[in-house]
């Protein structure tokens, strides 16, 4: 077998700083995504095992203990979740920061409380926001009643704290000020840009989030188009947690019809079918159910999973371990409770474009379930997907829940998502997980090589010196297989002859640095070259 020697088709110097940027990114944001995927296990066990409609056929969950238990795990899930835009911010801000890493992230959690602070203050203000009654996409954040921004306000805080870390941490004021002087500086800049951040959003974000409240006449007067419109725009807003006004308007009011049922007058789509399902003569019906997710089913237990499979099978043979635990992981809550969050920032982040043709089938799954008459709600306030595709839609068939055209539709959609990831993954080369660009050398030697390498301080120093010694090194850094290190001069760098004596598999030059392929010992390589250089 051949192998890949992608050091010969270095990168060029136009490209160099977009690649150096993006992949950077890309590994700064993968952390508070790896989290998503254990906590979403956690909330889906606890959410599922304290469902009403699950406790009403299994009496013996009804226990106290055991409803702790899993109401425990689903708190444990439920904080992380609530707060993991404040843990981006954090993750951003220590990634890009250059020096002192630690004030950065303690910057960055100050600041994203004081941005919402000042969106708060300035809202209860005009008379817009009441902490008592919190209104569509207003949310507690840090115990601050504040408009929801999702993962969107946390990137915006991060970014912006390490920029203003990265100018002022070693800043020298004037004498009269000198105790403000370098890192004690960052706090105070931070907050100060939080507050006119804070003040920005105040007026900008609920613009956007009224603007949405035009969309619901359109989803409502629509038939097939509407329920398009309203799963695309659902998930494509998901980021910036603007999709609540999206669906929560039909949820709990008119919009999302106004029926009698059972001699009773009930409005809003969940108390509609609800009032439905515990009628024994009342049949559900599409224009009720269309608003409560029905689409979810499709792509939350059948797409998304085909889209797992995808990445697990383009990724280098090497990470299919790894990526296969994260992505099952990943699955399980969408799956079984419609937490898809964790598998669908796998990709959102380092591959935008899945997401958008991920929206787009979203719209198409919401239209096929209108058309196919899918009366089976998928939100969690009926379990979950799985859960209520077996007590809303297999039970109910004599309600009219067609559950079997729900499968069909859904197994062709596992087919559907599998096919076309796998073709834009590899067409495009995008960096799913377990795809970042790397060197395979299949040489038994060379192998053999590798395995035989200890992480002793010879190798580390004969490293150093393969990177031009340590007055040539700027930075160090790691993935999961690659030694990411940034260089006064590339030119200084050995080639690649010396590398594979080293152990390691391949390496690739980028514009200010090299990236050597040494497997899973490149991040103890990492800490042992930053030990020896005293670099943080």
């Amino acid at each position: 077998m051949g192998r890949v020697e992608l050091n010969k088709n270095n990168i060029s110097t136009k490209d160099s700083k977009y690649f150096t940027t993006f992949q950077q990114l890309a590994k700064i944001l993968i952390t508070p995504v790896m989290i998503l995927p254990i906590v979403g296990i956690l909330m889906g066990i606890g959410s599922a095992f304290t469902s009403p409609t699950l406790l009403k056929v299994s009496t013996f969950l009804q226990n106290n203990a055991i409803q702790t238990f899993f109401n425990i795990l689903k708190a444990a899930g439920s904080t992380v979740f609530n707060n993991i835009s404040v843990i981006f911010a954090i993750s951003i801000a220590i990634g890009y920061a250059k020096k002192e890493k630690g004030i950065a992230g303690l910057c960055a959690f100050i600041a994203f409380a004081v941005m919402h602070g000042t969106i708060s203050t300035i809202l209860i203000s005009l008379g817009k926001l009441n902490p008592a009654k919190l209104g569509i996409g207003q949310t507690m954040v840090l115990g601050i009643p504040s408009v929801d921004m999702g993962v969107f306000g946390g990137i915006i805080i991060g970014f912006l704290v390490a920029y203003l870390h990265n100018k002022y941490y070693n800043v020298l004021l004037p004498p009269i000020f000198s105790i403000f002087s370098g890192t004690k500086f960052v706090p105070v800049v931070s907050v100060l840009g939080a507050i006119v951040t804070g003040l920005g959003m105040s007026f900008v974000w609920p613009v956007f989030q009224s603007g949405l409240g035009t969309l619901s006449t359109v989803i409502k007067s629509t038939g097939v188009t509407g329920s398009f419109i309203y799963g695309f725009t659902e998930r494509a807003l998901l980021p910036f947690g603007l999709h609540h006004f999206v669906y929560l308007p039909f949820f709990f009011t008119s919009l999302g019809g106004s029926t009698e049922v059972g001699g009773k007058l009930v409005q809003g789509a969940i108390n509609i079918f609800q009032a439905q399902l515990a009628s024994p003569k009342a049949m559900f019906d599409i224009n009720v159910t269309r608003f409560l997710m029905n689409g979810k089913v499709i792509f939350a237990m059948f797409g998304l999973p085909g889209a797992a499979l995808a990445m697990y099978h383009t990724a280098k043979p090497e990470n299919k371990n790894k990526v296969k635990t994260l992505l099952i992981a990943a699955i399980i809550p969408a799956f079984f409770t419609g937490i898809t969050e964790p598998i669908e920032f796998t990709f959102l982040f380092v591959a935008p474009v899945l997401y958008g043709i991920h929206a787009v089938l979203v719209g198409f799954a919401y239209s096929l379930t209108y058309l196919f008459k899918v009366n089976i709600p998928g939100s969690t306030a009926f379990g979950g997907p799985f859960l209520s595709f077996v007590f809303n839609g297999i039970m109910q068939q004599g309600k009219g829940s067609n559950w079997i055209y729900g499968l069909i539709i859904g197994i062709v959609y596992f087919f559907a998502y599998y096919f076309i990831f796998r073709f834009m993954i590899e067409r495009y080369n995008l960096q799913t997980p377990g795809r970042e660009i790397s060197i395979i050398d299949t040489l038994n030697d060379n192998i053999q090589s590798v395995q035989k390498k200890s992480v002793s301080n010879d190798i580390i120093n004969e490293i150093i010196t393969a990177l031009g010694g340590a007055e040539n090194i700027i930075n160090v850094d790691a993935c999961f297989t690659r030694l990411r290190v940034k260089v006064k001069d590339v030119s200084r760098v050995s080639d690649e002859k010396i590398w594979r004596e080293l152990g390691a598999s391949g390496f690739l030059k980028v514009e200010n640095g090299v990236q050597v392929i040494f497997g899973t010992k490149a991040d103890v390589y990492k800490s042992k070259i930053k030990d020896i250089l005293g670099l943080e």
